[in-house]
């Protein structure tokens, strides 16, 4: 009965717009009181949840991304972009999609993504193709390579909330499907401009110094990432001092290199990192307040005899789990998805002889749609209002690459053999 109440009060406070984190934390003071659980254990919860060293990880990771955006690093990997792409029809929608790939290598978030690369291609490209719903819906639904190229702020909140799942294994096993996400976007933005006839824009007339410039601007915002990861991977970092690397590095490039970082700048970085982390921490406190009060009402056990007598097949039960994936998404956001759902099925996962490794990516991928489909879809609302278009509008421009990403998606759920080699390659 206490379990009914509080998922009723749950779906209830969410149904009504209260936040995420404040419908979890009502819902659980209620169902403490209830239950005669004193009110201190709550409050020891709440500080348990957040007494793990990877969490000091986001902040950094966070900052990092924010740095990087205000260093002027972003411009000079479009102008990349533009050298590689810019004399094909359709160029800046090809330069919106490789710009995000990426931009994601770099930020690791998704909404970040798309309102940076938004605000800078959104309005040059409806001048373009006159097509403002495309080009959002583009933007939008090309940030997802985000959270899947490493470093990922949603990996490292996907390894806290799993628990005993590598970093390292995630950031490497992210590659592939990142990349796969951005093919199929090109394939389908292909087809697309090959049937609409959008005019081959005037060539770029880039001398040899230009060239050899804007090349040596983006291997100086590739050796961030590459930093990060390799550190990681062969263990002469842990992720927090791989964080504080990206910091150091992306303060030295903004004053030193690119010049484009100011005092003011920096504080803005600082204002949003510090809001960005405030939310990802009071989700991931109360989160875990809500996730031990429903295992000590045997929740997961409820959830996973349910599941087993319905299978005993690792691949339908994967395909449950993207149908709950996908519906939950359409509700609530990446983050708390994942801070509630990963500690019931990450373990049942593991007893059906799945690699967590595998598990992660599917579970980081599968929610991140939900980024770009509505009622929630942050990012297609921020795309859609630098556009200045109707969201629905948006979301109907989107159906061919919404088709590309179930593709994708299903090819990373149930051929893992695809990417996971990388991770084993180096022993994950």
């Amino acid at each position: 009965m206490p379990m009914l109440l509080y998922l009723v009060l749950f779906l209830v406070l969410i149904a009504v717009s209260v936040p995420i984190a404040f419908a979890l934390g009502v819902s659980s003071v209620v169902v403490f009181i209830l239950t005669n659980q004193p009110l201190d254990l709550l409050a020891q919860r709440l500080f348990t949840g957040l007494n793990t060293f990877t969490l000091v990880a986001i902040p950094l990771f966070i900052l990092t991304g924010e740095l990087m955006s205000v260093s002027g690093i972003l411009e000079k990997l479009l102008n990349f972009s533009r050298l590689i792409l810019g004399k094909i029809k359709g160029a800046l929608l090809y330069i919106n999609i490789i710009g995000s790939m990426f931009f994601g290598g770099v930020n690791g978030s998704a909404v970040a993504d798309t309102s940076a690369i938004g605000s800078m291609l959104i309005p040059a490209s409806k001048r373009e193709y006159k097509d403002p719903e495309l080009v959002a819906s583009i933007t939008a639904i090309s940030s997802i390579t985000g959270p899947l190229i490493p470093p990922s702020v949603p990996m490292l909140i996907y390894a806290f909330a799993a628990s005993n799942v590598s970093v390292s294994g995630l950031f490497l096993a992210g590659i592939i499907p990142g990349i796969l996400i951005g093919i199929g976007m090109l394939i389908v933005t292909y087809f697309i401009v090959k049937k609409k006839d959008y005019p081959v824009p005037e060539a770029s007339n880039y001398t040899g110094k230009d060239v050899l410039k804007i090349i040596g601007w983006f291997l100086v915002a590739l050796v961030l990432p590459v930093i990060m990861i390799m550190g990681i991977v062969s263990g002469v970092m842990t992720p927090t001092e791989a964080g504080c690397i990206g910091v150091i590095y992306s303060v030295l490039i903004g004053f030193f290199v690119t010049r484009e970082l100011t005092l003011e700048s920096l504080y803005q970085a600082l204002y949003k990192t510090t809001l960005a982390s405030a939310i990802v921490m009071i989700m991931v406190s109360i989160g875990h307040v809500a996730i031990w009060w429903l295992t000590m009402e045997g929740l997961p056990r409820i959830v996973g005899d349910a599941i087993e007598s319905f299978t005993s097949s690792a691949w339908i039960f994967l395909l449950l789990i993207l149908i709950i994936y996908l519906f939950v998404g359409l509700f609530i956001d990446q983050t708390p998805a994942m801070i509630m759902l990963v500690p019931i099925f990450a373990p049942m996962a593991v007893s059906f002889g799945i690699d967590p490794i595998h598990f992660g990516i599917v579970t980081v991928f599968a929610l991140a749609i939900g980024l770009v489909t509505p009622p929630v879809g942050i990012c297609l609302f921020v795309s859609s209002s630098i556009a200045n278009v109707p969201i629905l509008n948006v979301f109907k421009a989107s159906k061919y690459y919404f088709v590309g990403l179930l593709i994708t998606l299903l090819i990373v759920t149930f051929i893992p053999e695809v990417y996971m080699w990388i991770p084993k390659m180096f022993g994950f």
